[in-house]
């Protein structure tokens, strides 16, 4: 089943206010305050995608059987449509739980985990970066983070501290761009440091479908620029990752642009994207998000902690397709060019 999805042009007319949130930096400011990296910021709600595709096998148990009924509070960085959609998504699946917002300047985050600590809290459910480092420096019960993509550094885990993938399932995601250009053979990708198991991951991927994957590690976002115009002759395809210490809107716009004019195509982080001219955007699903989450932090009560993950990986994607690249693909197959 075809389970990609056109995007409606119009849901993107708030794409300079997305761009700004997406690349509001995740330096931190003051001692309470860090500001959220790209892939937990979203301001335009993505259209519902004609279907979700589960990992073949299952990467990750998110079968949650029945509600989940230890005392929970879900604690989010703010009040952004990204993080509110995923903590209605885990209150469908919890029986006892509240929601508490660290952007809700009446009291401090100690003031808010005292409180949480008051009414005898089981575990915590941290929605976004600052929810997560807060969580960790405060909460006395163990803590699931999710909407995170820089855990290493920003060193969140420990052993009363888990986590859950900020991506989709990279399979899912070099499955749904062949299905689109079947003729896809190099793709190329620009991290910053700290992201050997996601490249590991990314690796694989490609490997068993049989691609060629082209990596490269930056320092800096002109550095990502340089490094981007160097691979272009390699790479038919690349791999857009949310680390914003390598990334800034400007040179996000200009790889795009670049990318456009060389025929390379390019799978991004957020269906907001697609209006700069990206090919396709793979995006979790707050469904998934939550059950993941529910089930990491059902081991952690049954005392299953040593065998959970530091990060979770998710099961399912929400791809959304660029309609007038995608026409153009098809014509360029009809007339029997490259389908770059």
């Amino acid at each position: 089943m075809n389970y990609l999805k056109e995007t409606q042009g119009t849901l993107f007319r708030a794409l300079p206010l997305v761009l700004a949130m997406l690349f509001s930096g995740c330096a931190t400011i003051g001692q309470d305050t860090a500001v959220e990296p790209v892939v937990e910021t979203a301001e335009v709600e993505p259209p519902v995608p004609e279907t979700t595709r589960p990992a073949s096998p299952p990467q990750a148990v998110t079968q949650v059987p029945g509600p989940f009924g230890p005392k929970v509070a879900i604690v989010l960085s703010s009040r952004l449509p990204a993080y509110e959609s995923v903590a209605i998504a885990l209150g469908e699946l919890l029986e006892d739980y509240s929601i508490y917002d660290l952007a809700d300047k009446s009291q401090t985050p100690r003031e808010l985990f005292t409180r949480i600590d008051e009414i005898d809290t089981d575990i915590v459910m941290a929605v976004g970066l600052r929810a997560a480092t807060v969580a960790k420096s405060y909460a006395k019960v163990p803590v699931v983070f999710c909407q995170v993509f820089n855990v290493g550094e920003n060193d969140l885990v420990s052993g009363q501290v888990k986590g859950v993938a900020a991506l989709p399932p990279l399979s899912l995601q070099v499955e749904a761009w062949q299905e689109m250009n079947p003729g896809l053979q190099n793709i190329g990708a620009i991290l910053g440091s700290g992201h050997e198991l996601l490249i590991e991951e990314a690796h694989q991927a490609a490997d068993s479908a049989g691609l060629t994957l082209h990596y490269r590690t930056a320092r800096s976002d002109r550095e990502t620029l340089y490094l981007f115009n160097r691979l272009t002759p390699d790479i038919d395809g690349f791999w857009l990752f949310p680390d914003n210490r390598v990334l800034s809107p400007a040179v996000l716009r200009q790889i795009i642009q670049y990318a456009a004019r060389h025929r390379v195509q390019v799978a991004v982080f957020n269906p907001a994207l697609l209006d700069l001219g990206a090919t396709l955007s793979a995006t979790s699903v707050d469904s998934d998000i939550a059950a993941t989450v529910v089930s990491v932090a059902r081991r952690v009560i049954d005392g299953d902690r040593k065998s959970i993950p530091d990060v979770t990986p998710l099961n399912e994607i929400e791809v959304q397709m660029n309609p007038a690249l995608l026409s153009k693909i098809a014509q360029a197959a009809a007339n029997g060019d490259d389908a770059k």
